[in-house]
Protein backbone atom coordinates (compact mmCIF):
# COMPACT_ATOMS: atom_id res chain seq x y z
CA UNK A 1 0.00 0.00 0.00
CA UNK A 2 2.95 2.35 -1.03
CA UNK A 3 0.50 5.33 -2.02
CA UNK A 4 -2.01 4.68 1.08
CA UNK A 5 -3.98 8.06 1.29
CA UNK A 6 -2.64 9.57 -2.25
CA UNK A 7 -5.14 10.78 -4.12
CA UNK A 8 -4.65 11.01 -7.66
CA UNK A 9 -6.95 12.09 -10.74
CA UNK A 10 -6.17 10.35 -14.07
CA UNK A 11 -7.46 11.84 -17.56
CA UNK A 12 -8.82 9.70 -19.62
CA UNK A 13 -8.65 7.03 -16.68
CA UNK A 14 -11.39 4.56 -17.49
CA UNK A 15 -9.91 2.92 -20.91
CA UNK A 16 -7.03 2.15 -22.12
CA UNK A 17 -3.51 3.02 -20.60
CA UNK A 18 -5.50 5.12 -18.51
CA UNK A 19 -7.13 2.39 -17.31
CA UNK A 20 -3.94 0.46 -16.65
CA UNK A 21 -2.70 3.50 -14.69
CA UNK A 22 -5.76 3.64 -12.55
CA UNK A 23 -5.52 0.16 -11.85
CA UNK A 24 -2.03 0.31 -10.91
CA UNK A 25 -2.36 3.08 -8.49
CA UNK A 26 -5.60 1.37 -7.12
CA UNK A 27 -3.34 -1.81 -5.97
CA UNK A 28 -0.97 0.49 -4.85
CA UNK A 29 -3.71 2.05 -2.14
CA UNK A 30 -4.33 5.22 -4.13
CA UNK A 31 -7.67 7.16 -4.14
CA UNK A 32 -8.84 7.70 -7.74
CA UNK A 33 -10.60 10.39 -9.41
CA UNK A 34 -11.21 10.00 -13.33
CA UNK A 35 -12.11 12.48 -15.27
CA UNK A 36 -13.23 11.87 -18.87
CA UNK A 37 -16.41 12.20 -20.86
CA UNK A 38 -17.63 8.43 -20.87
CA UNK A 39 -19.38 7.04 -17.41
CA UNK A 40 -17.42 4.60 -15.36
CA UNK A 41 -17.81 0.84 -16.40
CA UNK A 42 -19.58 -1.21 -14.05
CA UNK A 43 -16.22 -2.24 -11.90
CA UNK A 44 -14.92 1.01 -11.47
CA UNK A 45 -18.51 2.56 -10.50
CA UNK A 46 -18.68 0.25 -7.76
CA UNK A 47 -15.22 0.39 -6.34
CA UNK A 48 -15.52 3.09 -3.41
CA UNK A 49 -11.75 3.97 -3.51
CA UNK A 50 -13.09 5.56 -7.08
CA UNK A 51 -14.65 8.55 -8.44
CA UNK A 52 -15.85 9.98 -11.80
CA UNK A 53 -16.11 13.73 -12.95
CA UNK A 54 -18.02 14.07 -16.23
CA UNK A 55 -15.09 16.25 -18.41
CA UNK A 56 -14.68 17.24 -21.63
CA UNK A 57 -11.06 18.53 -21.70
CA UNK A 58 -11.40 20.35 -24.86
CA UNK A 59 -13.17 22.75 -22.47
CA UNK A 60 -11.25 25.91 -21.19
CA UNK A 61 -13.47 25.03 -17.76
CA UNK A 62 -12.89 21.64 -17.39
CA UNK A 63 -9.25 22.27 -15.70
CA UNK A 64 -11.18 24.40 -12.35
CA UNK A 65 -14.18 21.83 -12.58
CA UNK A 66 -11.90 18.54 -12.40
CA UNK A 67 -9.83 20.52 -9.73
CA UNK A 68 -13.12 21.31 -8.19
CA UNK A 69 -14.54 17.33 -8.25
CA UNK A 70 -11.38 16.42 -6.12
CA UNK A 71 -11.29 18.81 -3.41
CA UNK A 72 -14.77 18.17 -3.28
CA UNK A 73 -14.86 14.34 -3.51
CA UNK A 74 -11.03 13.42 -1.89
CA UNK A 75 -9.91 16.92 -0.10
CA UNK A 76 -7.53 17.35 -2.60
CA UNK A 77 -4.80 15.71 -5.46
CA UNK A 78 -1.42 14.43 -4.79
CA UNK A 79 -1.03 12.87 -7.68
CA UNK A 80 -1.80 13.97 -11.52
CA UNK A 81 -1.77 11.76 -14.44
CA UNK A 82 -2.43 13.54 -17.30
CA UNK A 83 -3.36 10.76 -20.03
CA UNK A 84 -6.41 11.63 -21.84
CA UNK A 85 -5.85 12.74 -25.60
CA UNK A 86 -7.07 12.89 -29.12
CA UNK A 87 -5.66 11.24 -32.28
CA UNK A 88 -6.39 12.02 -35.79
CA UNK A 89 -4.81 11.77 -39.03
CA UNK A 90 -4.67 14.30 -41.31
CA UNK A 91 -2.34 15.81 -43.74
CA UNK A 92 -1.27 19.46 -43.66
CA UNK A 93 -2.69 20.07 -46.62
CA UNK A 94 -6.10 18.49 -45.71
CA UNK A 95 -6.12 19.80 -42.02
CA UNK A 96 -8.30 22.67 -40.90
CA UNK A 97 -7.82 25.38 -37.90
CA UNK A 98 -10.51 23.38 -35.90
CA UNK A 99 -8.64 20.51 -36.22
CA UNK A 100 -5.67 21.92 -34.90
CA UNK A 101 -7.20 23.78 -32.31
CA UNK A 102 -9.31 20.87 -31.01
CA UNK A 103 -6.15 18.92 -30.87
CA UNK A 104 -4.07 21.67 -28.92
CA UNK A 105 -6.89 21.98 -26.36
CA UNK A 106 -7.01 18.09 -25.44
CA UNK A 107 -3.81 17.12 -25.57
CA UNK A 108 -2.16 20.64 -24.62
CA UNK A 109 -3.56 22.90 -22.87
CA UNK A 110 -5.86 20.81 -20.87
CA UNK A 111 -2.60 18.88 -19.55
CA UNK A 112 -1.31 22.27 -18.82
CA UNK A 113 -3.74 23.89 -17.18
CA UNK A 114 -5.26 21.08 -15.02
CA UNK A 115 -1.92 20.71 -13.68
CA UNK A 116 -1.47 24.57 -13.19
CA UNK A 117 -5.03 24.12 -11.17
CA UNK A 118 -4.40 21.20 -8.79
CA UNK A 119 -0.30 23.07 -7.92
CA UNK A 120 -2.07 24.73 -4.91
CA UNK A 121 -3.62 20.85 -3.52
CA UNK A 122 -0.49 19.25 -4.05
CA UNK A 123 1.47 22.00 -2.47
CA UNK A 124 -1.49 22.38 0.55
CA UNK A 125 -0.96 18.13 0.90
CA UNK A 126 2.51 18.52 1.18
CA UNK A 127 3.91 18.26 -2.22
CA UNK A 128 2.77 16.12 -5.29
CA UNK A 129 3.64 14.16 -8.62
CA UNK A 130 2.34 15.12 -12.01
CA UNK A 131 2.87 12.85 -14.71
CA UNK A 132 1.91 13.47 -18.49
CA UNK A 133 1.72 11.53 -20.78
CA UNK A 134 3.70 11.82 -24.24
CA UNK A 135 4.53 9.82 -27.47
CA UNK A 136 7.23 9.00 -29.31
CA UNK A 137 5.48 11.28 -31.70
CA UNK A 138 6.94 14.11 -30.02
CA UNK A 139 10.06 13.20 -30.71
CA UNK A 140 9.78 11.28 -34.39
CA UNK A 141 7.54 12.13 -36.99
CA UNK A 142 4.55 10.91 -38.92
CA UNK A 143 3.51 12.74 -41.99
CA UNK A 144 -0.45 12.03 -41.41
CA UNK A 145 0.38 13.16 -37.53
CA UNK A 146 1.14 17.32 -37.87
CA UNK A 147 -1.23 18.20 -35.14
CA UNK A 148 -0.39 15.05 -33.06
CA UNK A 149 3.52 15.36 -33.09
CA UNK A 150 3.60 19.24 -32.34
CA UNK A 151 0.88 18.48 -29.57
CA UNK A 152 3.28 15.43 -27.99
CA UNK A 153 6.55 17.93 -28.36
CA UNK A 154 4.84 20.47 -26.43
CA UNK A 155 3.80 18.38 -23.97
CA UNK A 156 7.53 16.57 -23.50
CA UNK A 157 8.80 20.28 -23.68
CA UNK A 158 6.08 21.43 -21.06
CA UNK A 159 6.98 18.66 -18.74
CA UNK A 160 10.48 19.53 -18.94
CA UNK A 161 9.80 23.20 -17.84
CA UNK A 162 8.29 21.93 -15.07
Amino acid sequence: MQLKDKIAVVTGGGRGIGRGVSDKLLEAGARVLIAQRQPLDDELAANPSVAWVAADLGSREAPAQIAQAVEATFGGADILVNNAGIMFERSLDNMTEDDWERMMAINLRAPVFLAKALLPQMRARGGGSIANIGSIEGLAANPWHTAYCGAKAAVHGFTRAM
